[in-house]
């Protein structure tokens, strides 16, 4: 088992039940899933169903190929995720709300001539509204968070320069000069504090719904990437904690080398950070987006974990990954700092991929529970460590994570042999319906040793590969999956339930 550094408390105490769903994915009444009465109504259901985890991907804005992982800004709230009832219900917006509707996908395309006009509506009529009940919170909002202001200019300034990358712009803001940067804001003050605006609203309503599902003992497990976007807010405003060309070009890029996953390796295109220079001021800028991610939910899942012991450096100009070296990262410096600023350290190591000793032991060294991944379980090899006999119990186990296929899916793909080998290992017929296999497998991960299960709502629903939140080998069609109106049922809540109190 994990053992946790000195004065530290377990992070999971107990054994525990999770359900992986992105609000985005939440059925309701919008093209996207929302922050209002449909996500109050899935805690509850994770109540009834005996879950104490809701773990969620990033709630940073969607970016890149509609990505969560490549957002223009590493601190703000996703603006899709503001719930437009709750703007009317409290006279930011005029209309009444339509009855619930639900497309099998959301289409992030269209919300920018969907919703946002509503949100930047809804932002410009508060703005006139000094006396609304949400000001003080507006004011402390501004006075906490120092890095609203700049990340709303950003906004602001993608606007004017129609979505241009940053390092595009005019000389004098491209690379921040002070009286450039001046002009700008002055120029652009009404359409920050719109967007200022726009960014509290998140922040009201999700610390609401974080609220409400504390206070029935559910905990939120969020996830912070292990980079940033190239074209963001926060490269834009640091561009000293990275690794550019003093034209704001990358000179090295992020991503892995080949893997299951991809023969030529995965080029994420996210610009490495230096590392060597943010270590003199003790990571201040990495422990503000721990302090930030740590402060809107109560876990915080570490992407791309092994990075921090060594990392794949890709040429910037680069087609693939395949001509990538393994870099130290920070190490074992860098966690001293953070647990000097987080003592009970709350994350958990996103430790799957390409691994060695170094990451196992950076990893176990600071107490962290890592991963295991039920699918992963079945190359033939003796040592596998994602087969659930060997789950270890400082783990958490899941069927599958937002980046594979769904299990039936999965199931589905195997060949005959493979179907055979995994049907006999879990006793089972391999001949057996798709449902019966899936929640077979399901048990088995509530049933391993692991502390913690968390199962993805998908595989809950016994959904094929149509379902998949997330293919890393393409760029289309992620992100876009949502739960079915009838998806959330009784029924479903007492068999997950059935399956905590059998494994306690």
């Amino acid at each position: 088992m994990t053992t946790p550094r000195a004065g530290q408390s377990p992070l999971f105490a107990r054994r525990e039940l999770g359900v992986l769903l992105h609000p985005t994915s939440l059925f309701g009444s919008e093209d996207v899933g929302t922050l209002g009465r449909h996500a109050f109504a899935f805690v509850d259901w994770l109540e009834q169903a005996g879950a104490t985890i809701w773990q969620i991907l990033p709630l940073t804005p969607n970016g890149l190929h509609n990505s969560p992982y490549f957002s223009p800004s590493a601190f703000a709230g996703n603006p899709w995720l503001i719930d437009l009832d709750t703007l009317r219900q409290h006279g930011l917006l005029e209309g009444h709300a339509p009855e619930p509707v639900h497309g099998a996908r959301v289409p992030f395309a269209e919300l920018p001539d969907t919703k946002l006009p509503r949100l930047l509506a809804a932002a410009e009529a508060f703005l006139g509204m000094p006396r609304h009940p949400w000001w003080p919170a507006f004011r402390a909002f501004g006075e906490r968070e120092a890095w609203l202001e700049y990340t709303a200019h950003f906004f602001a300034l993608k606007e004017e320069h129609t979505g241009a990358p940053w390092w595009t712009w005019e000389p004098g803001l491209r690379e921040r000069r002070p009286a450039a940067v001046a002009r700008s804001r002055v120029a652009l003050a009404h359409r920050i504090e719109v967007w200022e605006a726009v960014l509290f609203f998140f922040e009201q309503q999700w610390r609401a719904l974080r609220a409400y599902a504390n206070g029935k003992g559910i905990r939120v497990l969020g996830d912070l990437p292990i980079y940033v976007h190239h074209d963001s807010a926060d490269v834009w405003r640091h561009p000293e904690q990275f690794r550019l060309g003093d034209d704001g070009r990358m000179t090295v890029q992020s991503g892995v080398p080949p893997d299951y996953f991809s023969a030529t390796g995965q080029l994420w295109g996210n610009p490495i950070y230096d590392w060597n220079r943010m270590a003199p001021d003790g990571f201040s800028w990495w422990i503000a987006r721990l302090r930030r991610c740590a402060a809107l939910t109560d876990i915080v899942r570490i992407d791309h974990f092994r990075a921090l012991s060594a990392y794949w450096e890709i040429p910037g100009d680069a087609q693939d990954a395949r001509l990538g070296r393994w870099v130290p990262g920070p190490g074992q410096r860098f966690f001293d700092t953070v647990a000097t600023h987080f003592p009970a350290m709350p994350f958990v190591a996103e430790d799957l991929g390409t691994l060695d000793e170094s990451v196992l032991a950076l990893r176990d060294h600071n107490g962290l529970f890592g991963m295991r991944i039920l699918q992963f379980g079945f190359d033939g090899l003796p040592d596998n460590l994602h087969r659930p006999d060997v789950f270890p119990e400082g783990s958490i186990a899941y069927t599958g994570t937002h980046d594979n296929d769904t299990l039936r899916g999965w199931w589905e793909s195997l060949d005959a042999g493979q179907r055979a080998t995994v049907a006999a290992y879990y006793q089972f017929s391999p001949d057996d319906p798709s449902g019966k296999v899936v929640w077979s497998l399901i048990e088995a991960a509530v049933a391993c040793r692991s502390r913690v299960a968390v199962i993805p709502s998908q595989d809950l629903l016994v959904l094929d590969t149509r379902a998949r939140m997330n293919d890393p080998a393409r760029f289309v069609g992620n992100w876009e999956w949502r739960l079915p109106p009838d998806g959330l049922s009784d029924e479903l809540a007492r068999s997950l339930r059935r399956l905590r109190d059998r494994y306690r």
